[in-house]
């Protein structure tokens, strides 16, 4: 008999080497993805061969017929390729001390597809590309997320101090997830023996009430509750679910206790989120609570370079800026945008154009969306408005005559982003600001523009010195998505 344990888990390269199961289990990793294969089968489901039959043991029935629905072709695939057409394969869920013996679903494998292994090759390689499993070491830090990743790679690495729940939060696309799976990959690097599950909100919930159904609690509580670290990805899935977050809450409980860890992600701070109950809340306040921001300039330009080597793209310095100043929102923003740069770069190499790509065709490929919103022009009025909201000045303040240098960097924005983002000329945007002549905004644009060339620091939101080319593409974001 031969076993892949769950402590064992294939790396997704191609190797020969090891047992059949291992050599199935790596091939199951390259067809359904690293991420798939970390969520269903690592550390938590075992192969075995055994009397001429494939058993796929999962730690509970939600886990067994989920990967019954969604991969058993791919085992199938996987179980023939290596053990022969006749291999049969068995799905149940593995047997713990004092249970009955394990129930298992037989399921023989269906006639191999009509496909070439050349062909089943190419795709799975390219899946591997596009699924590389996220590692704190690839995470890109900057002051927007230092604490947070500083905070990870101490629970993943089980240093003395490090928190025994960790709640990670910050809008959407900016790495939080990146860092959730980064602690689970370290945590398994340090300690193969580690008993370490990656979930997301829904899997856990949808797990609680499987068990509850299935009169099978027991057996979840004690998967669960005996794990060194169990991360919990999207958590705020868990609101306005009384049941699911009293269990949630003495899993954490009963993990603390043993001496393991919990880490979660969410886009709001727990004290913001709706329906969450008061026990929950103060047990994530308990531990660490840490922010994710917006990455800056300097990050976005880090990020571009890096993405942009990872993909062969070849920017030139000038593209980098330019496509970091126009994608501020998020990593993901700044993913979309180099696809896009990409394909026009394709289409250009193709009729003999330049191999590095300028800020022009970044410009072309992102389109002239600072000059619209959902195709409306922007009105001066809504510059008037964010910019106000973004410097934390007061519109009557802002159309006075006061000179506090937060209303005049207020006032200088206002005149620099309606002549870059609208086609007003210098009298109508000094009728908007209050003025009588056009000198004075005349006066702040060019005073904003110097300030843009020196790179200087100004006193932003809540009184935070921050880069002027931070603020401005911050409002222009802003613009954006109103």
């Amino acid at each position: 008999m031969t076993n892949l344990t769950k402590d064992s888990s294939p790396p997704l390269e191609h190797d020969t080497a090891g047992n059949p199961t291992e050599r199935i289990g790596r091939e199951v990793a390259r067809q359904v993805g690293s991420r798939r294969w970390d969520m269903w089968f690592d550390r938590t489901t075992d192969f075995v061969v055994e009397d001429g039959r494939l058993k796929v043991e999962a730690d509970s029935r939600y886990v067994a017929d989920w990967i019954e629905r969604h991969f058993r072709e791919a085992i199938q695939i996987a179980a023939r390729a290596e053990l022969g057409d006749d291999i049969k394969v068995q799905m149940g869920v593995r047997s713990h001390p004092g249970d009955s013996t394990a129930t298992t679903v037989e399921t023989t494998p269906p006639p191999a597809p009509d496909r070439s292994t050349a062909r089943r090759g190419r795709r799975t390689g390219n899946r591997d590309r596009r699924e590389t499993e996220p590692r704190l070491d690839h995470f890109e830090i900057g002051d927007s997320n230092r604490l947070a990743f500083d905070a990870a790679s101490r629970l993943g690495e089980d240093l003395d101090g490090a928190t025994s729940v960790l709640f990670i939060h910050g809008d959407c696309g900016i790495g939080k997830t990146h860092l959730l799976r980064g602690i689970c990959a370290r945590r398994k690097q340090r300690d193969r023996r580690a008993k370490v599950r990656y979930l997301t909100g829904e899997q856990f919930t949808n797990e609680y009430i499987q068990a509850v159904r299935s009169s099978d609690l027991d057996n979840f509580r004690r998967t669960l509750r005996r794990l060194d670290l169990l991360a919990i990805d999207d958590v705020h899935f868990l609101s306005n679910k009384n049941a699911t977050q009293s269990e949630f809450l003495h899993t954490i409980d009963a993990i603390a206790m043993n001496g393991g860890a919990v880490a979660v992600v969410c886009d709001d701070h727990p004290r913001t989120i709706n329906r969450f109950s008061g026990p929950l809340v103060s047990r994530f306040l308990s531990g660490m609570v840490v922010r994710v921001d917006r990455p800056d300039r300097e990050l976005r330009v880090r990020l571009v370079k890096r993405l942009a080597s990872d993909r062969g793209i070849r920017l030139g310095e000038s593209a980098m800026e330019t496509l970091a100043s126009r994608c501020v929102g998020s990593v993901r923003e700044l993913l979309g945008g180099l696809t896009r740069i990409d394909a026009l770069a394709r289409l250009d190499s193709a009729s003999g154009g330049p191999e590095e790509i300028g800020s022009i065709a970044v410009q072309r490929a992102l389109g002239d969306e600072s000059m619209s919103t959902g195709g409306k022009p922007i009105r001066l009025s809504r510059i008037l408005e964010v910019v106000c909201k973004e410097v934390s000045v007061d519109r009557d303040e802002l159309l006075s005559s006061g000179r506090h240098r937060r209303v005049v960097l207020a006032r200088g924005l206002c005149a620099y982003l309606a002549r870059e983002l609208t086609n007003a000329c210098f009298p109508e945007i000094a009728s908007a600001l209050g003025r009588t002549t056009h000198s004075t905004v005349h006066t702040a644009d060019r005073r904003i523009r110097r300030q843009l060339e020196a790179d200087e620091l100004v006193s932003g939101h809540s009184e935070e010195m921050v880069r002027l080319r931070d603020l401005v593409d911050e409002i222009r974001q802003a613009l954006r998505r109103s």
